[in-house]
């Protein structure tokens, strides 16, 4: 890594796509951020949620197709049991994009800049950034466009006017492509305006789930055992879900998204603060209800003991849909579900750029076709409207990822607790640490489940 010098925030290392932002403007977040630090809990924490950003994008990638989809399914086929599978992964996950926003705020670099120069280019560039990164949103794009565009298909059969598959794939690459060209235009304009579509997108998912759960009930005894009350099923198939719930929940691209997200955004020594907040308000606590949400309704709808409930995400949602009870309630339910597609589509593939650029040691400038090319190169997956994706096969890969990510984890942890890279803001928390140290250990506990399952070794 180049030597670095001060720069205008007070980091180390400036990121291009800050640099924009003019200084007046980080000195009035800052001021302000140093006002609500001042005033009373509730006052403070909607500041936060209104000056957040990176936390609730991190949110909106994460509840992607597989998320989703694994919720849909394990609601239908397991009931209430699993989940607690939701806010215990991402409870743990939490204590690793803490450190994201040390290395953020307090540390200055970039952070697979520092892994290169540290633990090599295989642990940084190559399985953070390509693999942990881009490779994971070329893949995993497939599986948003073939859901975003049935759930076009079906939004346009309410209005009795059948939308032909080519035309729904090209609103949806067309929507998602012009957001992802809109970040990082016109200095913190175009980055706000991306956040908030991921914020609306999160608010969108929220009320149309919570409305869907309302009008068809929960079985309030049964979800609260199912929250506490740790649960597996006996292997076979039925174990692959439980490996795609928790393989969904906080990764590698997770992370790294966080971290670059924050410097995009001009964030220093006084946002930290700003930067827990925002994981906990904007990623934690939006990621879980959704899921949540999704698991009680299709729990409450589908779940029979004994007998089989549909077996796809398309054809659970076209089944609850009808017992919503009227229109409004069906079209609002399919709208919340195509923000899911859309806003991941969007998080996975700024997060694909923005680490690609740094593995190959090339600067992000959003105005460079460079830029434009591998922001827009997940889009590929817009073959995956015609193309069958089989979830053996994405819950192969989340395995492989789940190992990987435990390699890269051991290496965030290293330089969250390295003197000559963190200096006096190194990690001095045993329960910080602790808690990294057991979101690694889960992150490897799936893969090994994984193996053992394949092998039969599985109760």
């Amino acid at each position: 890594m180049s030597e670095t010098s001060e720069s205008r925030s007070g980091r180390r290392t400036a990121y291009p796509i800050a640099e924009s932002i003019p200084q007046e403007a980080l000195d009035a977040e800052v001021a302000a951020l140093e006002a609500l630090a001042a005033r009373p809990w509730p006052t403070r924490i909607w500041g936060y949620v209104r000056l957040g950003g990176p936390g609730f994008m991190g949110a909106a990638l994460t509840l992607g197709a597989g998320s989703l989809t694994s919720a849909m399914l394990s609601g239908a086929r397991f009931g209430y049991k699993t989940m607690w599978i939701t806010w215990l992964f991402v409870g743990v996950g939490v204590f690793m994009l803490a450190a994201m926003v040390r290395f953020t705020c307090k540390g200055g670099f970039r952070v697979i800049q520092e892994q290169n120069r540290r633990h090599g280019r295989f642990i940084g560039s190559f399985l953070t950034g390509l693999i942990g990164c881009l490779a994971v949103a070329m893949i995993f794009n497939a599986g948003q466009v073939s859901l975003g565009v049935h759930l076009l298909e079906s939004l346009a059969g309410f209005s009795g006017v059948p939308l032909a598959k080519w035309v729904a794939v090209a609103v949806y690459g067309g929507l998602t492509s012009w957001i992802l060209l809109s970040y990082g235009r016109g200095g913190r304009r175009g980055t706000r305006a991306v956040e908030t579509v991921m914020k609306a997108c999160i608010g969108l998912m929220l009320v149309a789930f919570g409305v869907s759960l309302a009008l068809v009930g929960v079985d309030w005894a049964a979800a609260l055992e199912g929250l506490f009350v740790p649960w597996l099923p006996e292997g076979g198939d039925d174990i692959y879900l439980v490996i795609a719930s928790s393989a969904s929940a906080v990764g590698v691209m997770d992370w790294v998204f966080l971290h670059y997200a924050g410097l995009a955004r001009g964030w220093g020594e006084k946002h930290e603060a700003l930067g827990r907040m925002d994981i906990g308000m904007g990623l934690f606590l939006p990621f879980v209800v959704v899921n949540l949400l999704v698991v009680a309704l299709f729990a409450g709808t589908f779940y029979t003991p004994g007998l089989d409930a549909p077996g796809t995400a398309p054809e659970l949602a076209a089944a609850l849909a009808p017992l919503l009870g009227a229109r409004g309630a069906e079209v609002l339910f399919y709208l919340g579900f195509l923000a899911v597609p859309i806003s991941t589509t969007v998080g996975m593939s700024l997060a694909g750029a923005m680490a690609a650029h740094e593995a190959l040691g090339w600067e992000p400038d959003v105005r460079s076709w460079r830029w434009k090319a591998v922001l827009l190169l997940p889009q590929v997956g817009l073959i995956g409207a015609w193309a069958a994706n089989p979830i053996w096969l994405i819950i192969t890969i989340a395995a492989f990822l789940s190992l990987s990510g435990n390699v890269v984890g051991w290496s965030m942890y290293l330089l969250l607790n390295d003197p000559e890279v963190m200096g006096e803001h190194r990690c001095r928390s045993y329960v910080w640490n602790l808690g990294i140290l057991l979101g690694i250990t889960l992150l490897n506990a799936v893969a090994i489940v994984y193996v053992m399952n394949r092998f039969g070794w599985w109760f």
